[in-house]
């Protein structure tokens, strides 16, 4: 699995000075690529962005996994509507074990 690449969206009101501290001092800049989305286009794209989000949480998307092959192809989906709720991490290692 060296050649998966983890893209995190971070919504522009989200990409902060405090945020980006976080991210690396947890060592996560060198396993996931993070990308800033300007006024939300990308979550507004995927049509994940939360319909009843707080004043903070501006353009803040449902948590979503998506697993997507070499070519863009969509192998795996989930949005939860409820953070609270974790995906099972065995649901997106086999949908990335079925790609050729």
């Amino acid at each position: 699995m060296d050649d998966v690449v983890i893209l995190y969206v971070v919504p522009d009101g989200q990409h902060t000075p405090k945020a980006m501290q976080f991210i690396e001092g947890q060592g996560l800049t060198t396993r996931v690529r993070f990308l800033v989305d300007p006024e939300s286009r990308v979550i507004d794209a995927l049509r994940i962005r939360r319909p009843d989000a707080e004043a903070v949480e501006m353009g803040v998307p449902h948590p979503a996994t998506y697993v997507l092959d070499r070519e863009g192809v969509i192998r795996f989906v989930d949005v939860r509507e409820d953070f609270h709720f974790w995906l099972d991490p065995l649901l997106p290692l086999h949908a990335l074990a079925e790609i050729p």
